[in-house]
């Protein structure tokens, strides 16, 4: 049995912080739905008027999702927008205290003052990868410096602004496409379709499906994870008071709304993780039997949709092909990349700046701006390329240590090792965090990799394996290596 001796060693754990939110989040179910019900709504509004719509299209409806599995089984390729193996679509939820939709476009109805602004609160990026059936959600904060230099609009400041101005600056496609366009620039990744919500649009979809309590409350049940002591936006320089207990409870829509929106006494992470449970408990009653078998829920749904949505128009085609990837869509496992500034480690690849002023204490550019003239997000796209290729990996975000077993010339630790200095740039969605301890170990081995998760790192201590060329060793054989609470440790034996 190998024993281990370290120098120095410090007893300070190091607490985890995850930009990962793993969860039963199935947006691009409730996506798939909302396309579903707009073809349906744009081919009768077209044929026959508002005012003709009646229990005729509930009947379309129902029968096109009671023969859904007869649609599907007979598209073998998916007939739907796609670069190379992505298929990507962007959610947007719009700020709508005083903002109407006309059905092209949000407009100010009160333009003096904040709550009379378009901004936008909620930017997800969908992604669907046609090899290997995997979904992945990137949140994309509203406070995220970008850069929009167009002809219409020469814009620098927080991401949130851009749909608003570059609306009203007339530009080509609107606040629609320099938001596309401004997404696509931050992750890489193009955008095939594209959903707006007010925030209306929770309200009303959960008074169309929602449950119904014992007041008569039309709502959702949630599973609160924490207690939240919030401060909601009353008007442009109101606040309201609310409270929400941990532990599963009833919210109306209009509390639904609040617990979703507020992060005054938070931060805008708690905001979107809040806003996921929410969205996970209107997709499913959106997706219930209750729901899709009720003409009734079906159209007040259809309703909502066309007062508070704003979607990119799909073909029969791309409906049909949508079904047939949602038939077979394990939903519950999403990977669920939150471009905050503890992506891949605090500050590696998003920098919260500055960091001493309360009035911008979410504003954020990234890290590495300077490294590709002409894109600032290039290290960023290049952490969301290795999460897409190893979602798994990403998921189990393991704590990984790597410890030298001998100082250098300068007394550093010295980690010159052929073989690791070959997977510090590992395509991995990791971190490495290279330890000021020494580990003296009795071993003719150049690299041990030790496992402290128990197995529960099953991923990450295979492909660490597997680019190590070596086999993984319990870390119950080397006791007194776990000094900074690591779920993986790395010794290396330098030149």
């Amino acid at each position: 049995m190998e024993q281990v001796k370290f120098t120095d060693i410090s007893k300070q754990k190091t607490k985890k912080t995850l930009s990962l939110r793993k969860g039963r989040v199935a947006l691009i179910s409730s996506f798939i739905i909302f396309l579903v019900l707009d073809l349906f709504l744009v081919i009768e509004y077209k044929a026959r008027g508002v005012n003709a719509v009646g229990y005729k299209l509930m009947e379309k409806v129902n029968d096109a999702f009671e023969s859904g599995s007869n649609i599907v089984t007979s598209l073998w390729e998916p007939d739907i927008k796609h670069d190379g193996n992505i298929t990507s679509a962007l959610i947007v939820g719009i700020d709508s205290r005083n903002v109407e939709f006309t059905g092209t476009e949000f407009i100010n109805t009160q333009p003096e003052g904040q709550a009379g602004t378009r901004n936008t609160d909620t930017i997800i990026q969908l992604i669907y990868n046609h090899d290997d059936g995997t979904v992945s959600m990137i949140s994309v904060p509203r406070d995220m410096g970008v850069d929009v230099e167009k002809d219409c609009l020469d814009f620098h400041g927080s991401l949130h602004w851009v749909y608003d101005k570059s609306q009203s600056a007339n530009c080509p496609g609107g606040g629609v496409q320099t938001l596309i366009e401004t997404v696509e620039g931050i992750t890489g990744i193009d955008i095939h379709y594209y959903t707006f919500v007010s925030l209306e649009a929770f309200v009303d979809i959960i008074d169309a499906v929602g449950d119904t309590n014992e007041n008569g409350e039309h709502g959702i049940w949630i599973d609160n994870p924490k207690n939240v002591y919030e401060l909601y936006p009353i008007n442009d320089y109101g606040w309201e008071s609310v409270y929400f207990p941990q532990g599963r409870q009833f919210l109306t829509s209009e509390e639904a709304l609040k617990y979703a929106r507020s992060r005054k006494a938070s931060s805008d992470f708690d905001r979107a993780e809040r806003q996921q449970i929410v969205i996970q408990a209107v997709k499913d009653k959106i997706m219930s039997s209750d729901t899709l078998s009720n003409p009734k829920k079906i159209y007040s749904l259809i309703k909502s949709f066309k007062n508070n949505v704003l979607f990119s128009e799909p073909n029969l085609d791309e409906i049909r092909a949508a079904l047939n990837i949602a038939r077979d869509l394990n939903t519950s496992e999403i990977v669920h990349v939150v471009l905050d500034p503890e992506l891949g480690g605090h500050e590696v690849y998003i920098n919260k700046q500055p960091h001493d002023r309360l009035t911008a204490q979410y504003y954020m550019v990234p890290t590495h701006w300077k490294d590709c003239p002409g894109n600032e997000f290039c290290r960023v796209q290049e952490f969301i390329q290795k999460i897409l290729n190893y979602p798994q990996v990403y998921e189990e975000q393991a704590r990984i240590f790597v410890y030298a077993r001998s100082y250098n010339s300068i007394y550093e630790p010295n980690f010159d090792n052929d073989t690791y200095n070959q997977i510090k740039d590992n395509g991995l969605p990791i971190t490495l965090n290279e330890s000021k301890y020494i580990a003296n170990i009795d071993s003719n081995e150049d690299i041990i990799l030790y496992d402290f998760s128990d197995s529960e790192k099953t991923n990450t201590l295979k492909a660490l394996s597997d680019k190590l060329g070596v086999s993984v060793t319990q870390g119950s054989e080397a006791p007194n290596i776990q000094i900074n609470d690591e779920d993986i440790a790395i010794v290396i034996n330098g030149k």
